[in-house]
């Protein structure tokens, strides 16, 4: 039985979110599935070497005038692989119309807006139902076909000739070796870089930490530059700016523990079972679900938030005050607590 997984989302954080339920329906039928995701995700070459992926299909889903090159694209693929069933976990409708055009037989989606032409009506979810976080919604939707989920595995498994051909150029640093991911595409989601610095002094200190490896992709700050310029141990830390996403993978997995803010490198962090201390600002701490991952909030948390007023996030706080009331004391005892 051959079954397709539907995942567009161009953010690395939501597509490993969802991994726990690409495994879940891997599991329900006992077959390993093919995902097709958004090629700007960039990993293939992690992903396609998962126990439960078969393979992977990647597409640009871009949208205007591109829009119908991208679905016949994607129509040819899905054609070579004789698919019988397939899940959109989303409400995209492009997908839906590429597995029509494949003639694809079972296609089941959350049938929101213009997708409900194209999939079947028997499985599908309310409008109001995109009130709730991504996971909630593949929670919902997989449930009406009896597939439960978990969130206690590792979802992530890195080759072992990749793991030591990447670990190699490390070995020498002074350990433990710890993981910083400190910024975000969203502004408000960022902790004080200047937290970080004194957060990283009292691991230091207490010989929790070694070499502390800080992840910054955006160019909001210059992130690094702001945490060493206040740290007491400016040469303890290591610039990962320059890496990829598959090296970042790979660095993430390297080290013995992770802290960062609620962005994709906490959410890799907890897929791959790792030691994960995510630091959530004005969101929704109930989005990611892996257990490796003790998630510390503010005092002035607002549950409420939980729930959107029309989607998922529209009652987010779209500045960072909140995230700046969580003090180092808190996020450095909470390490403590745990290793």
């Amino acid at each position: 039985m051959n079954i397709c997984i539907f995942y567009t989302s161009p953010k690395l954080g939501d597509l490993i979110l969802q991994l726990p339920f690409f495994k879940a329906i891997a599991d329900k039928y006992n077959t390993k599935v093919t995902l097709c995701i958004n090629r700007h995700i960039g990993i293939k070459n992690i992903l396609e070497k998962q126990k439960y992926i078969d393979s992977i299909i990647e597409n640009s889903f871009r949208r205007g005038k591109y829009f119908f090159y991208d679905i016949l694209d994607l129509t040819k693929e899905l054609k070579k692989k004789d698919i019988q069933h397939a899940y959109i976990l989303e409400k995209t409708k492009g997908t839906a119309i590429a597995c029509k055009l494949a003639g694809i037989k079972n296609i089941y989606g959350f049938g929101i807006g213009s997708q409900k032409y194209f999939v079947n009506r028997l499985f599908r979810l309310e409008k109001k139902d995109l009130r709730f976080n991504y996971t909630e919604q593949s929670i919902k939707f997989l449930s009406k076909f009896g597939i439960s989920n978990k969130f206690n595995e590792n979802y992530l498994i890195l080759d072992e000739n990749d793991k030591q051909n990447f670990n190699k150029d490390f070995v020498n640093l002074p350990k433990p070796w710890v993981c910083l991911g400190v910024d975000s595409t969203e502004i408000n989601r960022i902790w004080p870089q200047k937290n970080f610095s004194k957060l990283s002094d009292n691991l230091i200190k207490k010989n929790l930490a070694g070499t502390l490896f800080v992840i910054n992709f955006m160019d909001h700050k210059n992130y690094f530059q702001e945490i060493i310029d206040k740290s007491l141990y400016k040469k303890r830390f290591i610039d990962c700016k320059s890496l990829n996403r598959f090296q970042i993978i790979h660095l993430i997995d390297m080290c013995d523990y992770f802290i960062g803010i609620d962005s994709g490198p906490s959410c890799v962090a907890g897929a791959l079972g790792k030691n994960t201390f995510c630091i959530i600002g004005p969101t929704d701490k109930t989005l990611p679900r892996f257990t490796s991952m003790k998630k510390i909030i503010s005092n002035i948390y607002d549950k409420s938030r939980e729930v959107g007023i029309n989607r998922c996030g529209d009652n987010f706080v779209q500045n960072d005050f909140e995230v700046k009331t969580i003090s180092v004391q808190k996020v450095f005892d909470t390490i403590v607590k745990y290793l």
